[in-house]
């Protein structure tokens, strides 16, 4: 069967400083042909993003992440915004790349999914150029593109 959606727990590795604030990550995920397919973008879990083909296993009814199987060729970034009443406005720069986002509201982070069909160029000069201007921090969740030469 496919098309059923479940919600898809991954386990998190928290630092010293307990960062990322849970240790489990829930992603929605499609039923497919050879597994789930991510259907959101993920916030804390690095080394997945959205269209991924995953493994899952069923543990006291709940649905567990096993491993990738198949990539996307998405890559996922994850943008901080300071000051925190610019979000709106760093969203709507970012959609302008042609990125996904979706919003975490408690502590104004974005997480972006930058398609595989989309260059890097201009998206890396905007987050690198806000962070030195320090309206933003970023990090990669999943880098599936390749670095352009002039920011290497």
């Amino acid at each position: 069967m496919t098309g059923a959606y479940k919600k898809v727990l991954f386990r998190l590795q928290q630092d010293a400083n307990g960062y990322p604030p849970a240790s489990v990550e829930g992603l929605w995920a499609k039923a497919v042909d050879g597994g789930h397919a991510v259907d959101n973008i993920p916030f804390h879990v690095y080394g997945i993003a959205p269209g991924d083909v995953i493994g899952t296993c069923e543990q006291a009814g709940e649905t567990w992440f096993t491993e990738l199987r198949r990539s996307s060729g998405s890559s996922v970034f994850r943008v901080i915004v300071k000051p925190p009443e610019s979000l709106d406005q760093v969203r709507a720069a970012l959609q302008d790349f042609g990125c996904n986002c979706e919003t975490e509201q408690a502590v104004k982070m974005l997480a972006v999914e930058v398609p595989p069909q989309r260059s890097l160029d201009t998206l890396l000069y905007y987050l690198l150029t806000q962070r030195e201007a320090g309206l933003l921090d970023f990090e990669e969740g999943v880098l599936r593109h390749p670095i352009p030469e002039e920011f290497r």
